[in-house]
């Protein structure tokens, strides 16, 4: 009897804890197709924005060769050095792909010379157990989808390098997200390099250096923020295959549970049936 209880008690406590996990999962779920939506809505403007800075890098192009001998600096204002950005996450069960972008950014730094940020309480902790000795720059952000504030301070800190890594997630399907690594200045280069043929005239105002140091800027600053949002679309994609996987491994504890259950209330009837037999053939 006190076996059967105690085994009753499990059983509505095992599956309490599948009713929260299942509600995660479905939060998870939520979060990943709003996160998707939007990454695709990006997309097709970043591929718009794209083709209309590749006119002005052109025509930045033809001018900077007209100089003759007078100072052909580049767009970009930096400040020459690079860093590396690990973009992880404030919890847990977000699966593996967490931990397998800190082994790739793991590996890339100790060979690197780098100035390091690192996004996400998970990613200091990793960091801090890692033996890893150069300092670092912190910073928060939310799990809960697009936290455009803390987005906004971490540009605004890396705007300045000249070349920017940052190390995230990529989602490749619900059931595979994969650990990799962006070169936010290198995307912006590749752009550059796309219209070498063009030779349509334009007429920009206040003038062509002013004009094509803002698009630059602005075109860095969207590939990075583009980065941030793969990164969480791959987490929540993740969060969601984990707990699906708890939920699949707590509903087999449960039925192993059930089944205990209805062997322990079989043998408890069949002990009273067998005392009752028993009692009556000592009356006899």
């Amino acid at each position: 009897m006190r076996r059967i209880k105690f085994l009753k008690l499990e059983l509505a406590s095992i599956r309490e804890f599948l009713t929260m996990i299942e509600a995660y999962e479905e939060i998870s779920a939520i979060r990943m197709r709003k996160v998707k939506k939007s990454i695709l809505e990006r997309r097709e403007f970043m591929q718009g924005l794209n083709e209309a800075f590749g006119y002005i890098v052109q025509a930045y192009k033809i001018y900077k060769n007209s100089l003759k001998g007078k100072d052909k600096k580049e767009i970009l204002n930096t400040n020459g050095k690079t860093v590396s950005v690990y973009l992880s996450s404030n919890t847990g069960l977000y699966g593996d792909v967490i931990g397998s972008t800190f082994d790739l950014f793991e590996n890339d730094i100790r060979k690197e010379e780098t100035d390091v940020v690192i996004v996400g309480k998970m990613g200091k902790k990793y960091y801090d157990s890692s033996g890893l000795k150069k300092t670092y720059k912190y910073f928060d952000m939310s799990d809960n989808g697009i936290d455009e504030p803390n987005i906004k301070k971490l540009l605004k800190y890396v705007v300045s390098y000249t070349e920017v890594v940052v190390y995230h997630g990529v989602f490749r399907s619900i059931l595979y997200q994969e650990a990799s690594k962006t070169h936010v200045t290198g995307e912006v280069m590749k752009i550059e390099q796309s219209l070498d043929s063009y030779d349509t005239r334009f007429l920009f105002e206040p003038s062509v250096e002013r004009v094509a140091e803002h698009f630059e800027k602005q075109i860095a600053s969207l590939i990075f923020e583009q980065t941030v949002f793969e990164s969480s679309l791959s987490k929540f994609a993740s969060r969601m295959v984990s707990l699906d996987k708890a939920a699949d491994s707590i509903g087999s504890k449960i039925g192993f549970l059930d089944i205990s259950l209805k062997k322990s209330k079989h043998a408890d009837i069949n002990s009273n049936l067998q005392s009752s037999i028993f009692g009556g053939l000592l009356w006899r």
